[in-house]
């Protein structure tokens, strides 16, 4: 058997989507293609059984948007608007 001692990438279409698996000597992670944040699983964690509460918990917040809807948006702050201070008029 070879030893898990460097990172290894993998490329997975689910259901029309694009993902990537990283395989290395820490973890698992699942991540879609051309994005950095994904779900993690450390291997201590996914041996123990612990892992099923973390891949729940990410399943019910929605981590991997549905194919329909694309890839997420990055979110959009609005200027914050001091309460005693009225805008510039121009």
């Amino acid at each position: 058997m070879t030893p898990l001692d460097k990172t290894l990438k993998r490329s997975i279409t689910i259901n029309g989507s694009e993902y990537v698996i990283t395989l290395s000597p820490s973890a698992l992670k699942v991540t879609l293609k051309g994005r950095r944040l994904g779900l993690e699983l450390r291997w201590p964690d996914l041996v123990s059984g612990e892992s099923a509460l973390a891949v729940a918990l990410h399943a019910s917040i929605g981590k991997f948007p549905s194919p329909r809807n694309g890839p997420p948006l990055k979110s959009r702050r609005r200027a914050a608007v001091h309460p005693t201070r009225r805008p510039r008029s121009r």
